[in-house]
């Protein structure tokens, strides 16, 4: 059973994205970024990618992930709060630990993708406009 089954699916992991989604506009740190982004145009995208990547039927057709957020200047700290925002959003959905951590690692991995050079992102802010 791969891991987007044990979410629940499309239904699971679509919920799993809402409720993170909601949080992470909310969040100091990378609530920002999405100002002025249409935000269920986000949500749909951020669920059609999750489900490919977690093992489910390939529906994203946006931009890469590099692509789509180069110019953000991402950082670690960026990282580091959205995996905990992941970790607590499928904690409080009653995901098991087991699948909390590999939904996790499978993000973990888009780091190198995600986050500038820190010398490039020290310059760098979320658009407040």
């Amino acid at each position: 059973m791969t891991l987007y089954e044990r979410l629940g699916g499309a239904t699971g992991v679509d919920a799993a994205v809402r409720l993170l989604s909601a949080r992470i506009r909310v969040h100091p740190l990378l609530g920002p970024f999405f100002t002025d982004l249409d935000y269920d145009h986000i949500v749909e995208h951020r669920a059609d990618y999750l489900i490919a990547i977690l093992g489910g039927p390939e529906g994203y057709t946006g931009r890469s992930m590099r692509d789509s957020h180069r110019h953000l200047g991402l950082r670690d700290e960026h990282m580091d709060a959205f995996l905990a925002l992941v970790r607590d959003t499928l904690a409080d959905l009653d995901v098991s630990p087991l699948d909390r951590e590999q939904t996790v690692a499978e993000l973990e991995r888009l780091r190198p993708v995600l986050v500038t050079d820190q010398s490039a992102a020290a310059t760098s802010t979320p658009s407040a406009s």
